[in-house]
């Protein structure tokens, strides 16, 4: 997942939820809509190069279908749409970008369009068409837009909301430093479902009154698949895996190197009867393999403490133990 972080107050959302605080442009005194040739222009980019004017002081249009029904979203030529917030602010189902037919059908002209004079297709804006005034925008006939678009007088929205996509470098929302973006693993989470599957379901209860009241609904809950993910990401070299003992499912590797000789063999089932017995959880690797062959399995494995029982090791009456976090 893409995660927006504050270092300055520690506010971190994933991108989806994330919010920021939006620049607002200086206030100017509304001044009248006028028409403005803009052949070939087709992109705010080129809008705003044609005009010589800022992004910011431009409204883009962007055409969605969602459950069915065509929308126009408004935000500001800077921003991007979130199409998670906007999903949810209408509670749609299902939503996609809208295609070239079913724009022309609804009677917009993309390139050029805007809500300004729209009817019969449902709006939706972002909050930023309310931090500035003055703006360009288009004027739903080819080749031409509008300067001096204001919300409010010149169109309204049947929903106003926060639905502009966080990027990197935005200010913080609750302490207005820069966010940095980064990449993550989303091993836990909540949803506030509310009443929108219960209404659905038909799950009411009856209150004290005997009116019967759809459920509020919310589900939680920890990915383990994903857990080990992220804790292989945050703990392993070049080597394989260091597992932390929390989640390793053995506690300990144990390597007989050179099984074939009695000796070892023997030394290394009674080590591993010893271990078993102490309540000591042991992945024990007693196979016919070089002895590069199982040390190296074993750093792969990434077990916390890995023993070794070898003809050398016994000559001297001991047992090599190494730390998997050792280097």
């Amino acid at each position: 997942d893409t995660i927006l972080l504050c270092e300055s107050c520690g506010y971190a959302a994933n991108r989806e939820k994330a919010s920021f605080e939006k620049p607002a442009q200086p206030k100017e005194e509304p001044t009248p809509v006028a028409d403005v040739h803009t052949p070939g222009v087709k992109t705010i980019e080129e809008l705003a190069q044609s005009l010589d004017v800022p992004v910011e002081k431009t409204l883009k249009a962007v055409f969605y279908v969602a459950d069915g029904h065509v929308i126009v979203v408004a935000i500001r030529g800077d921003l991007e749409v979130n199409e998670t917030k906007l999903t949810n602010e209408l509670g749609a189902s299902e939503l996609r970008l809208a295609t070239p037919g079913e724009v022309e059908g609804a009677g917009l002209v993309a390139g050029s369009a805007s809500p300004v004079g729209k009817t019969g297709v449902k709006v939706v804006a972002d909050d930023s068409v309310m931090l500035g005034s003055n703006f360009v925008a288009g004027a739903n006939k080819l080749d031409y837009h509008l300067r001096n678009v204001n919300y409010s007088r010149d169109f309204k929205a049947d929903i106003v909301a926060d639905i502009a996509l966080a990027q990197e470098g935005y200010a913080c929302p609750k302490c207005h430093s820069q966010l940095m973006m980064r990449r993550g693993i989303e091993v836990g989470h909540v949803f506030k479902l509310g009443t929108r599957y219960s209404e659905v379901l038909g799950a009411y209860f009856p209150d004290q009154n005997g009116a019967h009241n759809p459920i509020i609904m919310g589900c939680y809950g920890i990915g383990v698949g994903r857990l080990l993910a992220a804790a292989v990401e945050q703990n392993h070299d070049e080597k394989g895996m260091v597992l932390p003992a929390s989640i390793s499912p053995y506690q300990v590797c144990l390597t007989a190197l050179n099984v074939d000789g009695g000796q070892v063999a023997q030394a290394a089932d009674e080590l591993y009867r010893e271990l078993q017995e102490e309540g000591i959880q042991v992945l024990y690797d007693d196979r016919i393999e070089s002895a590069g062959v199982k040390l190296n399995d074993a750093d792969l494995v990434g077990l916390p403490v890995r023993l070794v029982v070898s003809p050398r090791n016994l000559k001297q009456d001991a047992v090599e133990l190494k730390l998997r976090s050792e280097a």
